[in-house]
């Protein structure tokens, strides 16, 4: 009789919540007629509602899912990700919701060549332009219109970031024809990039910390969702920030399925595994690294299982790697009469990367970018956001020296262990001795690491950089902190292990939330200035007393 009420009532509310949102404007609860994004979520909850209502039964599978341990904690981590959605679309609006600004689209410039059968962008380059005898040096091309920091080659536009999400892309054209700026594409990748890492979790929860309480489950989803930065690359989303976070949903999905193939070998996940990890290198060629190293793992795993069967599962990775390179190749041949020129020395942007091309990557800048990428400071003041990213912090002696193309003060960063101090529970991630999970939590690390160390050598350093190992380092935090727990030798140093954790999470979210907010600052007083006056008055209220 209680199950029949329940029932009844959550079909009610949900039927309820729906109505009021369809009827909203002639009910007068909302006086704007274009659905915003908190109409959309009320809706969709009440869907959901209605709909469990109408199928639950205790003995179908929807409802011996809800009464399993494991489907209560997969129905609970997919509300969190849902609730983490609107705080994505917040942030990608500015505050708007309905409103997205688009600064760039050239992925949509390069999907429309793309399905015209054409390499080179479809704009034509200003006449002027096209005459001078070196348009790489900022100089001459004072006062020129040119498509900005877009690579210029024998009187053609291109682009040097990976082409993988343009191709995609070029796969919709025909189905819409509108602009799709580089902001859609952007969150779209962020979306699914925190779903494989949704899905990764779960899974590893439930394969090897299924005796861990659920709250630890969303503890991680929340700290992989919200860590910074990746709400932070919402707010601005041009090319730049596309092109990092497409490289991360495919390399995050390409971990995923070698996480599937180390516990079922088979010849599909490894070759979904090497579709997504050429993709990923195809999105953002500073992954080749990790790439390669993941590569390496995957041939030490296959060796080492002697069942005769290691060169059909290494064939069925490597195809889709050879491809990925050989399709590359030729692509970059097609633009720039070389297979291995990726467009960077013909940029057209603030310097003439003809001169200091050779300078772009060097050991020397390893020490300064290592104490920005680790420990650089925030700025504090008495107002509204309160915390600030800065460019440097560090002593005056780490940046003297070094080759004058290296660029110390480009822009504001936080280190990671200032910003994000759960990630100190990666140094847990090995404990478990369990062989499969050794070989995720070394892919994971691998990739991770080499990410890190690319970026350490590269001559300019930004939050956004960060992410090419954010997500799946943060996994690897998650997957720590869990080990940390489950590994506890009493009662007492676990409880102090879970405190710990909930505190640093905690600040850990708190200083992301507020560093995507102060470190865009600007774009928030230029798009949505009452907004900001009006959370600056609030938080002041409160917090200035």
């Amino acid at each position: 009789m209680r199950e029949k009420w329940i029932k009844t009532a959550g079909g009610i509310v949900g039927l309820g919540m729906m109505a009021g949102m369809l009827f909203a404007n002639q009910l007068g609860l909302d006086n704007n007629s274009v659905w915003g994004a908190k109409r959309y979520a009320i809706f969709l909850f009440g869907a959901f509602l209605f709909a469990a209502a109408a199928f639950y039964r205790k003995d179908n599978f929807f409802g011996r899912a809800i009464q399993s341990r494991a489907g209560q904690t997969y129905l609970a981590a997919a509300l969190l990700f849902a609730a983490i959605l609107p705080i994505y679309v917040w942030f990608v609006s500015i505050g708007h919701w309905t409103t997205w600004r688009n600064e760039t689209s050239y992925y949509d410039l390069l999907a429309a060549a793309f399905s015209h059968g054409k390499i080179a962008l479809e704009i034509e380059p200003d006449p002027v332009l096209l005459a001078l005898e070196e348009p790489y040096e900022p100089a001459n091309r004072k006062g020129i219109p040119v498509l900005w920091d877009a690579t210029f080659y024998k009187g053609k536009y291109h682009i040097y970031w990976g082409p993988a999400p343009a191709l995609l892309l070029a796969l919709f054209k025909p189905l819409y024809a509108g602009e799709i700026g580089d902001k859609v594409l952007t969150f779209a990748f962020l979306t699914g990039t925190f779903a494989w890492q949704t899905l990764f979790l779960l899974d590893l929860w439930k394969r090897y910390f299924f005796n861990l309480h659920r709250w630890t489950v969303l503890l991680g989803v929340a700290f992989a969702g919200l860590v910074c930065p990746m709400p932070y690359i919402l707010v601005e989303g041009r090319i730049y920030e596309a092109a990092i976070i497409s490289g991360q949903f495919f390399l995050i999905g390409g971990i995923y399925w070698l996480y599937a193939a180390f516990h079922r070998p088979s010849w599909k996940p490894l070759a979904a595994a090497g579709l997504f990890l050429a993709l990923a290198a195809a999105s953002r060629t500073t992954l080749v690294p990790s790439v390669a190293f993941l590569g390496v793992v995957v041939f030490v795993w296959a060796a080492q299982i002697r069942d005769g069967k290691a060169p059909a599962r290494i064939a069925a990775f490597a195809a889709p790697l050879l491809a990925g390179a050989l399709a590359y190749g030729w692509y970059n041949h097609a633009r720039f009469d070389s297979f291995f020129e990726f467009g960077l020395r013909y940029q057209l942007t603030s310097y003439n990367f003809q001169k200091f091309l050779g300078e772009s990557f060097s050991p020397s800048y390893i020490p300064p970018n290592l104490y920005k990428t680790l420990l650089n400071a925030l700025e504090t003041r008495k107002n509204f956001p309160y915390i600030f990213p800065t460019r440097w912090t560090g002593p005056s002696w780490l940046v003297e020296g070094r080759p004058r193309f290296y660029m110390p003060l480009a822009e504001g960063i936080t280190g990671i262990l200032i910003s994000s101090p759960f990630m100190i529970f990666t140094a847990f991630a090995g404990l478990d001795k369990t062989k499969t999970l050794r070989w995720t939590v070394a892919s994971l690390a691998g990739a991770s690491l080499t990410a890190f160390l690319t970026l350490q050598a590269f001559f300019f350093l930004a939050m956004r950089y960060l992410l090419d190992m954010i997500p799946a380092l943060s996994t690897l935090a998650v997957l720590g902190f869990w080990q940390a727990l489950a590994h506890s030798p009493s009662r007492p140093v676990r409880y102090a292990a879970a405190f710990c954790g909930l505190i640093l999470c905690a600040y850990s979210l708190f200083m992301s939330l507020l560093l995507s907010l102060s470190g865009n600052l600007e774009l928030f007083k230029l798009f949505n200035p009452a907004l900001l006056k009006e959370l600056t008055v609030n938080f002041n209220l409160i917090f200035n007393r």
